[in-house]
């Protein structure tokens, strides 16, 4: 049985949340000073110093620390660690439900979804928390940065496993759209169907097993059972540009699952820097465009028991939202 995470005493600060970290039970450390120092970059005892100074460092009850605390094996302290230089990333986060439970948006391609790496300011958490001033508010499933459309966050801590369940037990239909070349690349490996059946006949469902680890920025299939299964459907031709719109309906949530599975069947999706090559330079730039977006999400309510059904107004052909605001 998974043990309970505990709940921060303290609030964010500009939306942004302190980071738990766990003391171990099996160090033995002279005081907490040197602890953090030992573990965290640039592991210079006057930079710790002036984190406790600074009264950013609190224990598990939300009490500010001081240079003296003891390093107590078991515990852990809630710390606001130094924030890094960020890019100024899209704020268009307009919302597309709410009630008492939920916040849903429809997220803008390029901004992450909570802090990661280099990004915590310019995080779709952090501006939710300081444009509506819900302090615990959490996301209940992911997007990749790159991607856009509908994201769904729980309000209130309480809220947060009901709607995380719903995900992890795939009681949530997602739909997503994407544009991808008409016809297949032709390269060495598993031959890729000529087609896609197109719209409204059955979408081919495409079955592969995807593992994903730190060794590399690309998830990849590997032999074994399935483990990740997507629908793919020709939803449109775009004409004079060989390119299509398709429709793409998971039925798991691995990382990068449909972008995997768009290259895997030699219909990388357009803009995208991950597959079937690694673009860095693209991969690091604000303005790159994947053209993948979260269209709907079909759920039903888990505190109402009311059918929830909401849809993205983005559109990937323009980049564009309906209304003609940048995308």
């Amino acid at each position: 049985m998974r043990r309970r995470r505990p709940t921060c005493p303290v609030p964010p600060r500009e939306g942004v949340a302190p980071t738990r970290i766990r003391l171990p039970r099996d160090e033995r450390h002279e005081d907490l000073a040197r602890f953090l120092t030992d573990r965290f970059a640039p592991h210079d005892a006057a930079a710790t110093s002036e984190l406790l100074a600074r009264g950013d460092v609190y224990g598990p009850d939300g009490h500010p620390l001081d240079a003296g605390a003891p390093y107590e094996p078991g515990s852990h302290v809630w710390v606001f660690r130094p924030l890094p230089e960020e890019p100024d990333l899209p704020d268009d986060l307009p919302i597309l439900y709410e009630d008492e439970y939920l916040l849903i948006v429809d997220k803008p391609h390029g901004l992450p979804v909570t802090p990661r790496g280099g990004f915590v300011r310019q995080t779709a958490v952090t501006k939710l928390r300081l444009s509506t001033g819900i302090r615990q508010l959490s996301p209940a499933h992911r997007l990749d940065r790159l991607t856009a459309g509908v994201l769904l966050f729980a309000k209130t801590p309480e809220a947060r496993g009901p709607l995380q369940g719903l995900f992890e037990l795939q009681q949530v239909k997602k739909s997503y759209e994407l544009i991808a070349p008409l016809t297949a690349a032709r390269a060495a490996g598993p031959a890729v169907p000529d087609g896609i059946p197109r719209a409204p006949e059955e979408p081919l469902t495409v079955r592969s097993r995807i593992v994903k680890d730190r060794t590399s920025l690309q998830a990849r299939e590997v032999p074994g059972a399935p483990n990740a299964v997507t629908g793919v459907v020709l939803i449109d031709e775009i004409p004079g540009t060989g390119q299509g719109l398709y429709g793409a309906y998971p039925l798991s949530g691995k990382t990068h699952q449909i972008r995997v599975h768009m290259a895997a069947l030699g219909r990388p999706i357009l803009g995208d820097p991950l597959y079937p090559e690694i673009d860095s330079e693209a991969l690091a730039s604000a303005s790159t465009r994947l053209r993948l977006l979260a269209r709907e999400i079909l759920l039903r309510h888990p505190f109402t028991g009311e059918p929830l059904c909401v849809r993205s107004d983005r559109t990937l052909e323009e980049s564009t939202r309906n209304d003609g605001e940048p995308a």
